[in-house]
């Protein structure tokens, strides 16, 4: 299964004038059934669902109060995950003559209307709260907690990544709840804001939406309404024109293929960070004992020490752990006994949680070399797997017959691929005149039936560090950004990062919200300066419409500042 966990707000989407739907609630019986886990996300108080549900049990967790506060029905227990409201905040909005005004555990309610009462109050004594509208009712909640955060604790709780979750809102206040989830759906009465954020929204509205989007994760797993956006996909590198050409993170196995040495562990590596910008978790089997971990990666095993499957699981079991599992001490015709005994339990993790999300082989021919008896008869089935080989021809055909993307590198690529296609009898295939020049890589995309590709691979952190002055102090020429406007006329041009930041605050409000809003910054920072990991952080600034101009020309420059480390 690809989406292991459905999180959903309450009103508008799962309950509509204080009630719930009764169908929803038998679509996600129906969901949990599969596996899979339902999360409650809503601003209400615990006590208010009981008006609204006869039970919680159909819930894994509810997250209540706007992700203040965890509660797990199968339990009956709560974790309150910030202090309360400040007692002063309380006594002056009774002192004003706020009513009615309700305390939950750690978040104060009162009606819409009293959102300036609120505001004047934070103001006024000085308070960090946030003041946020939920409905008709406005509430004051303690700085940090969103929806979203408290997704993101329940998940931890579960063991579980935002990778493996599928969020669905309506409301103001859902923002958060759709940015910590790998595919965000709205339904079809949510706010147009949401609905512009969502990857797709559902035909039915409320629970007649809830009911579509489980029967789709059920029968297809979503892969029929096109959640897949490119913001998913894995770079590979870059055209001629500089477009970026990647793989979807789930449900693709790619094969690295060329001589050993720098370049090939260097793009090998390249993809490893890419994966760990997007915060999934890998795991590497080093077979050779020549991979070099990440100063943020665990090694288990040496050349003097081999590594026991329980280590390798229990290593797993945090998300933020990504271990490099060496297998160096055991002899080659030794290693496919090991990863025979680790596989199941790796299948098995990955179905209770999708995790590890991406398995990294380095010299995959000592698993499954060719001609071996066993691996011929017992292939695995491989999924989001990244080979690393240096003769294709060395690995057993069934493996290689799974991958869906080939990669060359070195300055024979070209060779390379065409031994890859010599080893699962493909017929010649027409390659790029300058398949070697430098810092290019040749890709194969086999299951779509195209000729390979000449991309240039995408530069690692070190590379992109060296090309820092360039981008913040040089002269970009025709890659830099031009301020034009909703009309279209030409205006002040930013040559490189430090002057896009002077200009941000001198262009006028409508000139700066229509390039926000219209996703132009994050579009210009991945495809003109390819710096993929800075326009995830733009984008998502794009995203929250609620923003004034000054605050997001603040973020958006200071994502910017705090990327490059710029002097203030």
């Amino acid at each position: 299964m690809r989406y292991l966990a459905l999180a959903m707000n309450l009103d508008g989407t799962l309950a509509t004038g204080g009630r719930a739907d009764e169908a929803a609630l038998a679509a996600l019986s129906r969901l949990r059934r599969t596996g899979r886990r339902v999360i409650l996300v809503t601003s209400r108080r615990l006590a208010d669902l009981t008006s609204v549900f006869s039970s919680l049990e159909p819930f894994d967790c509810v997250v209540a109060e706007n992700g203040a506060l965890l509660y797990w029905p199968a339990r009956r227990e709560s974790t309150a995950l910030c202090r309360p409201v400040p007692e002063s905040f309380v006594r002056a909005m009774l002192q004003r003559g706020v009513t009615p005004l309700v305390r939950g555990q750690a978040v104060v309610y009162a009606p819409r209307t009293q959102a300036r009462t609120f505001v004047e109050a934070v103001g006024e004594l000085g308070l960090e709260l946030q003041v946020i509208f939920a409905g008709e009712r406005v509430l004051a909640v303690p700085p940090g907690i969103n929806k979203g955060e408290g997704l993101r604790e329940a998940l931890l709780s579960l063991g579980m990544s935002v990778h493996e979750v599928v969020s669905l809102g309506a409301g103001a206040n859902d923002h958060s709840l759709l940015d910590v989830s790998e595919c965000a759906v709205a339904v079809a009465n949510a706010l147009p804001a949401l609905k512009e954020r969502a990857a797709f929204t559902t035909r039915g509205a409320a629970g007649a939406g809830v009911v579509e989007l489980v029967e789709e994760l059920v029968q297809h797993d979503l892969r029929t309404d096109g959640a897949w956006t490119p913001q998913d996909s894995l770079t590979l590198g870059y055209g001629p024109s500089g477009e970026r050409v990647g793989i979807p993170a789930y449900g693709e196995n790619l094969l690295v293929v060329g001589p050993r040495g720098e370049e090939g562990a260097s793009y090998v590596q390249g993809f490893l960070e890419r994966l760990l910008q997007r915060r999934y978790q890998p795991c590497v089997i080093d077979c050779i004992g020549d991979f070099e971990p990440r100063d943020d990666m665990v090694k288990l095993g040496d050349r003097l020490h081999v590594p026991r499957v329980s280590q390798v699981m229990a290593a797993l079991t945090a998300p933020a752990v990504k271990p490099v599992v060496s297998l160096a001490a055991l002899a080659p015709e030794a290693q496919p006994g090991f990863f025979r005994e680790l596989l199941p339990a790796l299948e098995g993790m990955r179905l209770r949680t999708g995790r590890p999300h991406w398995l990294i082989v380095n010299g995959a021919q000592r698993l499954w070399p060719a001609g071996a008896r066993d691996a011929l008869r017992d292939a695995p089935k491989l999924g989001e797997t990244l080979l690393r080989v240096e003769d294709p021809g060395a690995v057993a055909r069934p493996i290689l017959e799974q991958m869906d993307v080939a990669v060359g590198v070195g300055p024979a690529s070209a060779r390379a691929l065409q031994q890859f296609a010599g080893a699962i009898e493909e017929t010649a295939l027409h390659l790029p005149l300058s398949a070697g020049a430098e810092h290019a890589v040749l890709a194969w995309f086999i299951a779509e039936g195209r000729w390979p590709l000449r991309l240039r691979a995408p530069p690692r952190r070190a590379e992109r560090l060296r090309r820092v002055p360039e981008q913040v102090e040089g002269d970009l020429g025709a890659l830099g950004f031009t301020f034009r406007g909703r009309r279209g006329r030409t205006g002040p041009r930013a040559h490189n990062l430090r002057a896009f930041c002077r200009l941000a605050a001198q262009v006028d409000d409508d000139t700066w919200l229509f390039h926000l809003w219209n996703g132009d910054f994050s579009r210009w920072l991945r495809d003109a300066l390819h710096d993929d990991a800075l326009a995830r952080k733009v984008a998502a600034i794009e995203c929250r419409y609620e923003l004034p101009a000054a605050d997001s020309r603040r973020e958006v420059c200071g994502a910017i500042t705090h990327h490059y480390a710029l002097a203030a």
